[in-house]
């Protein structure tokens, strides 16, 4: 009788472990619409040949208002920035007069799994540049206050890394 009881319990004790383990899949359960606002950027660049790595981690002051990402119920996004923050540091758009123009690009949006498609619709301030084609990023984290995209870049012989943490506006 004493060994049926214990095996009960170690039983109960199992499942109860088991049902406690954390769902990874739960991580992404909020909705991607609404407004964005970034308040933190990791940025690194692995360079092949040199055998080099940068990091450059952008904290929330250096960010303001118009660092957003924006997604409509209609799959379309809208990205705002007061700047181009790389791994060399945070570049702004002025006009003559030393203006700051902030960048506003337009995109449509998939959402599969953890997984983001963008394609461009319309690049600000680069005038004269192409669409890219679509871009995938990461969905590291999505819940109801929280966002976290992840987007690797390789090109002229390096490879960088984009880790954008979000915070979700009223």
């Amino acid at each position: 009788m004493k060994t049926k009881l214990l095996l009960i319990l170690i039983a109960g004790l199992q499942l109860c472990l088991f049902s406690c383990k954390k769902d990874f899949s739960a991580s992404n359960s909020g909705s991607i619409i609404g407004k964005w606002y970034v308040n933190k950027e990791e940025v690194t660049a692995e360079y092949g040949g040199l055998n080099q790595k940068l990091d450059t981690i952008y904290n929330n002051v250096s960010f303001n208002s118009n660092d957003f990402f924006q997604f409509s119920s209609r799959d379309s996004a809208l990205v705002s920035s007061s700047g181009d923050f790389e791994v060399n540091g945070k570049a702004v758009f002025t006009d003559g007069a030393g203006t700051v123009i902030n960048g506003i690009n337009k995109f449509t949006y998939n959402v599969s799994g953890t997984v983001l498609t963008l394609s461009s619709t319309f690049l600000h301030p680069a005038t004269n540049s192409t669409n890219p084609g679509p871009v995938t990023e990461t969905i590291e984290l999505l819940d109801t206050k929280n966002m976290v995209l992840f987007y690797t870049l390789q090109g002229a012989g390096a490879t960088f890394t984009y880790r954008t943490y979000y915070t979700k506006g009223n």
